[in-house]
């Protein structure tokens, strides 16, 4: 009986030793005083679980406090982008509509003056494509969608998209009787982003898929593109990200692909990025299929 009093009391200090040690080193880890701060109690009496108990609820006091400013701040800065790109978009009307006017005489113009306008004109209608994503990206990361969810069907949806974009259906193959529960409206900007993306950086797309493997609908958009740097894969769908290589310069914003991670994520599904085979990107999208 001795004995195991003993021992036990010889582990007990033993590891409050280690985690003294520990805290001395690493700092006051609020698990570790609590492991600490538990044992103590037990071996030494309650003032020593009391004074742990108050480091730890000042530790934890603390960290709310940084939660909550943390927390302040990106609510602060998703209102800012919305509010800017509101803002934004009354005066791009106006100069929208002016250019348009100017595009119905572009005939009587001289040859360089028709190709600046031209140059103008696309520079615009990107910019409302930027501002566009901007607030609904502001909406999804709000939790603000466009309608309930639905019953969808993919053949449909991507064959809509292409045909949109003036791509061949050719493109695509759908393997099957592709469902899906979705918002139409945020889904189909979604992939609209990921066929402009490919437009814009990546040579153009070379072929949509779509097919159910196991509980999921994979649909891949390929690009003939020079691909994603691996060390950039993830990256790429962070907001206003930046790929500074052959495939992106400066002029890419991280607006479109960060607007289709967060639509995506909110209908509990995944993106991501990888290699073609034979070279070029491919986007993955992953969302739980139902049945048809």
């Amino acid at each position: 009986m001795i004995f195991a009093f003993t021992l036990g009391a010889g582990l007990i200090a033993l590891v409050v030793g280690v985690t003294g040690y520990r805290v001395g080193r690493e700092g006051a880890d609020p698990v570790l005083l609590l492991i600490g701060g538990a044992l103590a109690a037990g071996a030494f009496g309650a003032a020593a679980g009391i004074w742990v108990s108050r480091r730890l609820s000042a530790t934890v006091d603390d960290y709310d406090m940084m939660v909550d400013s943390l927390r302040r701040r990106i609510e602060r800065e998703r209102r800012l982008v919305g509010d800017v790109s509101h803002e934004l978009r009354t005066p791009l009307t106006t100069l929208i509509t002016s250019v348009g006017v100017l595009n119905r005489h572009s005939e009587e113009l001289p040859e360089r003056s028709r190709r600046a306008l031209e140059f103008v004109s696309a520079e615009l209608e990107h910019l409302r494509h930027i501002l566009d994503d901007m607030l609904e990206l502001a909406r999804v990361e709000a939790g603000v969608h466009r309608g309930d969810t639905e019953p969808l069907s993919v053949a449909e949806l991507l064959r809509h998209m292409l045909a949109e974009r003036s791509y061949s259906l050719d493109l695509l193959t759908v393997t099957g009787e592709v469902m899906i529960s979705g918002r139409k409206v945020e889904l189909e900007r979604a992939i609209g982003n990921l066929l402009e993306n490919a437009k814009r950086h990546g040579g153009g797309v070379t072929a949509v898929t779509a097919a159910r493997v196991g509980m999921e609908v994979v649909i891949t958009v390929d690009d003939a593109g020079p691909g994603v740097p691996a060390a950039e894969r993830e990256r790429i769908f962070e907001r206003f990200a930046t790929v500074r290589n052959a495939r992106r310069s400066a002029s890419g914003t991280g607006i479109g692909l960060a607007l289709v991670a967060e639509t995506v994520a909110a209908h509990r599904g995944r993106v991501e990025c990888g290699e073609r085979p034979g070279g070029g990107a491919r986007f993955t999208v992953r969302l739980p299929g139902v049945a048809g």
